[in-house]
């Protein structure tokens, strides 16, 4: 109660405007007396300016009129002047002699109460006595009041005039985010190279290798007009192989191989009568140490071998020697040479029509010279073609250069471990493992894409697929995950990583790695069990990532992520994939992710015309969010108070133009402080605030806190001789502000 009374008091700032005015007087020994100086002058707060205030009209009987605007439907009350004697002794009151319109009021002079909506006159109070005007009211109304003056036998009257007008709302905001969508990546700078294959005959770019009988195959090679048909069976006593090979550096110049991406489309057909032991495979020749020729040839192949084991050879490093045999299930039976990588794409049968893409490492060096389209049959002949015959239709060469936009990345392993900007739009994340003690946390091999965007987590949707692929010799000690990057109470500096994950943990343990602290969170065992090492790290276990139970089988599986619930700011997410143990040279056991994520989240920037600036400063669903910093917006011509509902803690105040805080509330929870000109003095805890007003006066800052009814909760009054210039919200380290609206009335 002390820190209301003393709010209260602060209220009775009263400017020094007299009214001298002619009165007249009533005495039973004197019919007239001069009046030129009254007995008692009627003084205005001039500090109330413009919500409250006063002036006279000169006449026979003076009128003092008292003008004040009220925020309609709610509780108002204001020290309007007072009534101050001239000399000892006068007494005044007042008595209604007229009224208009309509509201609750009371109008106290001197404590005592004078005139109501329902009352006409009041006791006589000694002078000085301020003169206090309440009123709820929701439309204009005014009181013709005679103020009466006494002293002994004499008595003297003059009119007042009190006038209330209902403010009008000048503005208001209320803050909305209707949503918005963040994909990633976007592949810029990338050209495209392209050839339908729809040749009548041989192209002078285009050269051919087969090893074939002239007894089984007619035509190895065909140039349809529509496609390039490779068509094989083996030979009596041998293989049989048909490839053609397009030279890329012949037609299209020298295309730097790291980032690029190769792709070929093809339509799988067998004889009824052939033995199923077939494999056709995509080969591309990259020159590495830049002497024309090629020294690296990675295969990616599909297969249809349930009939026995199918066999790949070199087309172009070591032309027609064996790479390596394939098994039934797809799977290579030996390691081949350090020239070659193998990318296991899929099973097929007849009548499938496969595209095969590969994605080279940003980090191989070198241009891609040649590419070639083979199918090998490795036994069982029969004469006649096409009898025991199969062939692949080949259409739409494609090859895309490099993007030009780099993205950000943490990598550790061996040969091409590398992170880049895919065209198609993909973030490609390749590892190899960093070594092969069998112990993962000293061996992985990570790469991890970051991106670093800042948004609001409450009520966001993070949606991610992964394309993961493996080279055919990885040993399945592999994780994919996200890594969502969270400040949870607003200071700036993260506190926690959401981990998402899928696991291939068939041969060993694979490790989950924090691309931010390069700290190992866990090993993940064949059951996808993930223990972390601090509480730092919050994992989600997505699933088992089965490869060997897609139909056709595959090593191309699409990963799914959905992310929802996280609270606080996200700071960066990292998109990542880790390799366990083991390694080999070039593509070697390499797995490879293409990344494709999508956000949808509610951070919009600020209303047009608000400026600040703060760790997170957003206009969201449905409030203003302000961490670590400041937002404001010009006070509005004519405004008279300026109302808010905010939660959380900071200041709500009225600023100068630098702009620093020159009065307001400070709110922690339910406990409010008053503050004025750097100082604060508390005013209580309220539970039941709802809004705050500010009323940058005439050199007086009102302070209102106010229930959901209107209710006065507290009060405080500030004096200033800055300029206020803009009305907004303040924070410091650790400290956030929800403002739910903010209006203006005048």
């Amino acid at each position: 109660m002390k820190t209301r009374r003393a709010a209260s008091l602060l209220l009775i700032a009263l400017g020094v405007a007299a009214t001298y005015a002619s009165l007249a007087f009533l005495n039973t020994t004197w019919w007239r007396v001069n009046a030129s100086l009254p007995p008692v002058m009627k003084d205005f707060n001039t500090s109330l300016s413009p919500l409250a205030r006063g002036w006279y009209v000169l006449s026979d009987v003076n009128t003092t009129y008292y003008y004040m605007k009220f925020m309609p439907g709610w509780p108002e009350q204001y020290v309007v002047g007072q009534f101050r004697g001239r000399d000892p002794g006068w007494q005044a009151r007042l008595v209604a002699v007229g009224r208009s319109g309509s509201g609750t009021y009371a109008i106290s002079l001197g404590g005592q109460v004078q005139i109501t909506n329902t009352h006409d006159a009041g006791p006589f109070v000694p002078t000085t006595a301020p003169l206090v005007w309440t009123m709820t009211a929701t439309s204009r109304y005014s009181v013709l009041a005679r103020a009466i003056f006494q002293q002994g036998g004499i008595t003297a009257w003059q009119f007042v005039n009190f006038t209330a007008e209902p403010m009008s709302q000048l503005a208001k905001w209320t803050f909305s985010c209707p949503g918005v969508t963040y994909t990633y990546p976007t592949c810029t700078g990338s050209q495209t190279y392209s050839d339908s294959l729809a040749y009548s005959s041989r192209p002078a770019y285009i050269t051919e290798y087969t090893v074939y009988s002239s007894t089984t195959v007619t035509s190895p090679v065909q140039y349809s007009g529509s496609s390039i048909r490779t068509q094989i069976d083996a030979r009596s006593t041998g293989y049989g192989l048909s490839s053609v090979i397009y030279n890329v550096a012949q037609r299209w110049g020298r295309i730097p191989a790291g980032g690029a991406v190769v792709s070929v489309t093809g339509t799988y057909t067998r004889d009824s009568s052939d033995t199923r032991n077939n494999v056709a495979y995509l080969s591309i020749g990259v020159d590495t140490n830049n002497d024309g020729a090629p020294d690296l040839e990675i295969i990616a192949y599909v297969y249809d071998t349930a009939g026995g084991n199918g066999q790949i050879y070199s087309i172009l490093v070591n032309r027609g020697s064996l790479v390596t045999n394939i098994n039934s299930n797809g799977e290579p039976t030996s390691v081949p040479g350090t020239s070659y990588g193998l990318v296991k794409v899929q099973s097929v049968t007849s009548g499938t029509t496969f595209t095969i893409t590969v994605y080279l490492p940003a980090s191989l060096s070198g241009y891609i010279t040649s590419v070639a389209m083979a199918v090998v049959d490795p036994s069982g002949s029969i004469s006649g073609s096409p009898n025991d015959d199969f062939w692949v239709d080949w259409t739409n060469l494609v090859i895309r250069t490099p993007c030009s936009n780099t993205a950000d990345s943490v990598t550790r392993g061996q040969a091409y471990t590398s992170v880049w900007v895919a065209p198609g739009d993909y973030l490609a994340t390749e590892v190899d493992a960093y070594g092969e003690t069998g112990n993962p946390s000293n061996d992985y091999g990570v790469a991890a894409g970051v991106l670093s965007y800042v948004f609001n987590g409450t009520g966001a949707t993070i949606s991610a697929t992964a394309r993961y692929y493996k080279e055919a010799y990885d040993g399945q000690n592999n994780v994919v995950y996200i890594v969502v990057l969270v400040d949870e109470n607003y200071d700036g500096i993260d506190d926690k990583e959401y981990i998402y994950y899928y696991y291939e943990t068939g041969y060993s343990s694979g490790v989950i790695v924090s691309p931010f602290t390069n700290q190992v969170v866990c090993t993940v065992d064949a059951t996808g069990t993930c223990t972390p090492t601090t509480t730092r790290y919050v994992v989600r276990r997505l699933g088992a990532i089965s490869t060997a139970s897609a139909v056709p089988y595959t090593t191309i599986t699409t990963l799914s992520f959905t992310i929802s619930g996280v609270q606080g700011a996200v700071q960066k997410i990292a998109l990542a994939v880790t390799d366990g143990s083991a390694y080999g040279p070039n593509v070697w056991g390499d797995v490879q992710v293409l990344w494709k994520i999508t956000i949808t989240h509610y951070s919009c920037p600020p209303p047009s015309g608000w400026l600040g600036s703060a760790t997170y400063l957003w206009q969201t669903n449905y409030f203003l969010f302000v961490a670590n910093g400041v937002a404001y917006t010009p006070l509005v011509s004519g405004g008279l108070t300026y109302i808010s509902n905010f939660t959380g803690t900071g200041l709500y105040a009225v600023f100068d133009s630098s702009p620093s805080p020159i009065f307001g509330v400070y709110k922690s929870g339910s406990s409010f402080s008053a503050y004025c000109l750097g100082s604060s003095t508390p005013l209580g805890v309220f539970p039941a605030a709802t809004v705050v007003e500010l009323r940058p006066l005439s050199g007086f800052g009102d302070v209102i806190i106010r229930d959901l009814y209107g209710n006065i909760l507290a009060r405080y009054g500030c004096r200033y001789a800055a300029t206020p210039a803009y009305v907004g919200y303040k924070t410091q380290t650790g400290e956030y502000l929800r403002a739910y609206r903010l209006e203006v009335w005048g």
